[in-house]
């Protein structure tokens, strides 16, 4: 009888450190689909930015408004 609640116990183990184990590897997973979304985002950002400077840059800038005199 302690044999049979050995292996029970064996295989209960071994069933429980193979389900850490797909959870170690889906949270890999996960955090590195997160990373490559956040760099995605980043350059895509970065590219908005950087059109956003060229168009300024290439853009005549506002003539001042004149001023009002007070009377």
């Amino acid at each position: 009888m302690t044999t049979l609640n050995d292996d029970q116990q064996k295989s209960m183990t071994a069933a429980k450190k193979a389900e850490r184990e797909r959870d170690k590897a889906q949270a890999l997973l996960d955090y590195e689909a997160e990373k490559r979304a956040e760099q995605a985002n980043m350059m895509r950002l970065r590219a908005l930015r950087l059109a956003k400077e060229r168009t300024d840059a290439q853009a005549p800038a506002p003539a001042p408004k004149p001023s009002r005199k007070k009377k």
